[in-house]
């Protein structure tokens, strides 16, 4: 069995993370410890709010140095949720410019910016499908049984990586394309919530585990 190690840095939906996690037979740590993040298996970062505020609260855990020993020397598996997801990438502009783990090289771009409609609705709160990228590199780590399916969106910023291969999934969102989950190596994200997207979302979370 994995042993699952979800990051506790004061930026995320933990208990329903949790909680989803023991539905679909899986238990996990919440912890900021160094030392279990580094022993862990599978590592996921969760994240709900402003980009700034997220990596502010990596560095005052000191977790920053952790993370990239445990992803970038180690080599092991991280998966990071919504905001947890974003801050995988090189840079944001939410608020500002601000730098991120860097881990998967891309933006962080407000969803207006790629949208010709000028009073799109944002933020973009709503289940909407997600669909494989079939240029992308790792595309058979997403299981085509849960594509085409609904999961839960709440977001004003998307992460746009640097290659496309990089991005395995995207939804659209009015004239958007939003990608909806990432991947380069051992680093992966969505862009959704799957601890609250309810029987898709919990399959999704499984099969990602299992097959990661």
């Amino acid at each position: 069995m994995k042993k699952i190690t979800i990051v506790d840095y004061g930026c995320g939906n933990i208990l329903s993370l949790k909680r989803g996690l023991q539905e679909v037979g899986y238990s996990s740590e919440v912890t900021n410890d160094d030392k279990k993040i580094l022993n862990s298996d599978f590592l996921i970062l969760p994240g709900v709010g402003a980009f700034k505020n997220a990596m502010d609260l990596l560095k005052q855990h000191n977790l920053i140095d952790p993370l990239k020993e445990y992803v970038q020397h180690k080599k092991k598996n991280i998966f990071g949720i919504c905001l947890g997801m974003q801050v995988l990438l090189t840079k944001s502009f939410e608020m500002g410019e601000h730098n991120g783990l860097n881990f998967i090289s891309g933006e962080v771009q407000e969803i207006k910016k790629f949208s010709k409609i000028k009073n799109l609705k944002i933020p973009h709160i709503s289940w909407n499908e997600i669909f494989l990228n079939l240029n992308a590199k790792d595309i058979k780590k997403i299981n085509i049984k849960i594509s085409n399916e609904s999961y839960y969106f709440v977001h004003s910023y998307l992460a746009h990586t640097t290659n496309n291969e990089d991005t395995l999934a995207f939804s659209n969102y009015f004239d958007v394309e939003i990608p909806a989950v990432i991947k380069h190596e051992n680093i992966m994200g969505c862009q959704f919530h799957p601890e609250k997207s309810g029987k898709n979302g919990l399959r999704f979370l499984k099969n990602i585990i299992s097959g990661f």
